[in-house]
């Protein structure tokens, strides 16, 4: 079986997709520093990345994205090539985000899921461990008693994601205490 990849990347555009955008500028205005960052999608800008890597030594988050896309990680590789000291902050993998597992992914202060119920396939992806639902748990297993969960209200597929969300508030599992712009932010309910 083949890998469920996306044959595709993404370009930065405000007025298309803003969710980037947004959570570089809620962590400016709230200066969200020294934290550990999960990103799901990096897109071909890395624009989180490149735009962390603005900020003072001292501020700078320590990020790790996820991509399924192929053109998304060869322009990640040349960015880091041509800019070693942005690896040191950023760094990106290449994988299916439904493959992850616990034992591999360390314990986060952010994630964004920002395209949750985008990539999923049943068929496609028979291999994963994961789901949607499954993914989101495994996440809030590896989000610090402090973290946050970002999603991103206009996704293409947030009608279903939301539907995940309201389930988890409802079982008291997460709490939404924030929104801004586009985003919809909740923390864990520790119990």
């Amino acid at each position: 079986m083949r890998l469920n990849y996306w044959n595709d990347s993404y370009q930065l555009s405000e007025d298309e997709c803003p969710c980037d955008i947004h959570f570089v500028e809620y962590l400016d205005q709230r200066a969200i520093s020294n934290k550990t960052i999960f990103h799901f999608g990096t897109g071909e800008h890395h624009f989180l990345g490149t735009n962390n890597l603005r900020r003072n030594p001292s501020e700078r988050n320590e990020i790790l994205g996820v991509t399924a896309s192929v053109e998304e990680y060869n322009a990640y590789m040349q960015l880091v090539i041509n800019c070693a000291e942005m690896a040191r902050y950023y760094k990106v993998m290449f994988a299916d985000i439904y493959t992850l597992t616990s034992r591999i992914l360390p314990n986060f202060d952010l994630v964004t899921l920002f395209h949750l119920c985008e990539f999923y396939d049943p068929a496609k992806s028979e291999y994963a461990l994961h789901n949607d639902v499954t993914l989101l748990d495994l996440f809030l297993s590896k989000l610090n008693p402090e973290g946050l969960l970002f999603f991103y209200r206009r996704s293409m597929r947030f009608h279903l994601a939301e539907k995940i969300i309201k389930d988890l508030v409802a079982r008291k599992k997460i709490a939404e205490v924030d929104e801004y712009k586009t985003l919809l932010v909740c923390k864990p309910i520790i119990q």
